[in-house]
């Protein structure tokens, strides 16, 4: 007969605790407790308005209905900042690096278009590394693994294909 009583009590403190109004921070939520608005993105750009420095950005969520937290605004939304939401400073086009190294890697120009002087010449004159060095850019610049000589990323369309590289 005991096991049934602590059991029983323990079932009733936690239906008493999951009624209870424990409520959290709204940017301390988990991303399927609230759904964040599309925001502004610059047509020229292509990275959102908010993008700061650090590559974040600064967005309007609202939680779900059946959540509480603290820190909405009077109309039910707040601001949360999304690292790594944006790629500041980027100015070298995805898209253009791509096509450059298809259809004139041949002569180094997507090398020299990315920043690498020196290796764009070697291939000018070499003749694309007798096509080995022209199709190893054309797989490395499809799959973003060769970027700006700047160490920027590239600017591209931003629901175009985003490589997320772990450090």
């Amino acid at each position: 007969m005991r096991p049934v009583t602590f059991q029983l009590l323990v079932s009733l403190s936690l239906i008493v605790l999951s009624a209870s109004d424990a409520t959290v921070y709204c940017i301390d939520l988990d991303t399927t407790q609230y759904l964040c608005k599309n925001y502004a993105v610059d047509p020229i750009t292509q990275q959102s308005v908010t993008c700061s420095a650090n590559n974040s950005i600064q967005v309007m969520c609202e939680s779900a209905e059946h959540v509480k937290c603290i820190g909405k605004d009077q109309f039910g939304v707040f601001n949360k900042t999304i690292p790594d939401g944006c790629h500041y400073g980027a100015h070298i086009n995805y898209t253009t690096a791509v096509l450059l190294s298809i259809f004139l890697g041949f002569f180094g120009i997507d090398r020299i278009y990315l920043g690498y002087y020196a290796l764009g010449l070697i291939k000018m004159f070499s003749l694309g590394g007798l096509f080995v060095f022209w199709l190893v850019d054309i797989i490395l610049i499809s799959l973003q693994l060769l970027g700006p000589a700047d160490g920027t990323d590239y600017a591209m369309a931003y629901y175009g294909p985003k490589v997320q590289r772990i450090r």
